[in-house]
């Protein structure tokens, strides 16, 4: 017999049981890693909008919420989610499932801008006419609203400033000192492009007066102001672009020069934006301070390029009248 392979009954019996484990777990991996994949590994989501809107996971499930919330379960992990909601634009959304947690997240939708007739367009508000005169009470120049019929102060100039040229708005105004001297009041004086100009900013609120850096603004031939007065728009005849300032910064800069051609519609609309319309019908929305362009759309339906355009006092709205037709395109 040989002695070196004879085993006993126990080593025999503790073999056995060694070839069982390694069964076991050789078959218990599989299983294990099914009911975790399956069952144990994942987190849920909340998503806060406005129901019915569908969620899709990019390359994924799609889930369609009628509720909101809209709870959605998922593996863990960090993914792309779109969420899109008919006549309103898409939304994409990095959403990260954590195991066995809940985590909320809100969508907002915006319209997808679109065009209609309309009968009647919003009158522009009237502009506000502003002029200086001598003061006898204080022995000063006032500024006052030439509506006002009791000629109530809103600035004092300790000195006259001849043939002023004023751009006002509510809230601000900006008296120009015009360089040409010996021109009667009233006259129009003849002004050179380049010829830089004093100018003040009024705040009408404050009554206080503030240098602007220099500039040939006597030679404006159109300009408005945002709906607050922060900003202030305007022409000049040789640029063929408009220009913006800025009147909101505690050190007001020189007036900035944008990519809008000077020949393209314009107005300000809510949040100090300037909305325009392109050649080519495409609505697009400017944001001066940071100096980027949004396109919100092109309306063939047009047809003509507009000869006004009035934004809403909202800013959801921008009015749209050509010659032939009058319309309106709903922004949210």
């Amino acid at each position: 017999m040989d002695e070196g392979k004879y085993q006993t009954p126990e080593e025999e019996s503790k073999k056995r049981r060694k070839k069982f484990l390694f069964l076991l777990i050789i078959i218990l991996i599989p299983i294990l890693y099914y009911v975790w994949f399956i069952f144990l590994d994942f987190g849920k989501v909340m998503i806060y909008g406005e129901a019915p809107f569908k969620a899709e996971i990019f390359g994924g499930e799609t889930f369609y919420c009628n509720d909101s919330p809209c709870e959605i379960k998922q593996r863990t992990g960090t993914y792309q989610l779109i969420i899109s909601k008919e006549n309103f634009q898409q939304n994409l959304m990095e959403i990260k499932f954590k195991l066995w947690g809940s985590t909320d997240y809100t969508t907002t939708f915006k319209v997808n801008p679109y065009i209609e007739k309309t009968d009647v367009i919003p009158e522009k508000e009237k502009e506000i006419s502003y002029d200086i005169m001598f003061d006898d009470e204080t022995k000063n120049y006032k500024l006052f609203d030439k509506s006002d019929s009791t000629k109530t102060a809103l600035a004092y100039f300790p000195e006259e400033i001849k043939n002023p040229k004023i751009f006002g708005s509510k809230y601000t105004a900006i008296i120009v000192r015009n360089t040409n001297s010996g021109i009667p009041r009233g006259a129009e004086p003849i002004i050179l492009s380049t010829q830089t100009s004093k100018a003040y900013l009024v705040n009408l609120s404050t009554k206080t007066k503030t240098p602007l850096p220099d500039f040939a603004y006597s030679s404006i031939t159109e300009s408005k102001f945002s709906s607050d007065g922060s900003f202030f728009q305007f022409k000049t005849p040789d640029s063929k672009y408009w220009w913006t300032m800025d009147l909101s910064s505690k050190t007001i800069n020189a007036p900035k020069q944008t990519k809008i051609e000077s020949e393209l519609k314009t107005d300000w609309i809510y949040g100090n934006k300037i909305v325009l319309i392109s050649q080519n019908f495409s609505v697009i929305l400017y944001d001066p301070k940071q100096d980027k362009s949004e396109n919100l759309g092109t309306f063939p339906d047009m047809q003509n390029y507009p000869i006004n355009i009035i934004a809403g006092a909202n800013g959801g709205v921008i009015y749209i009248e050509t010659k032939a037709q009058k319309f309106r395109i709903i922004l949210e």
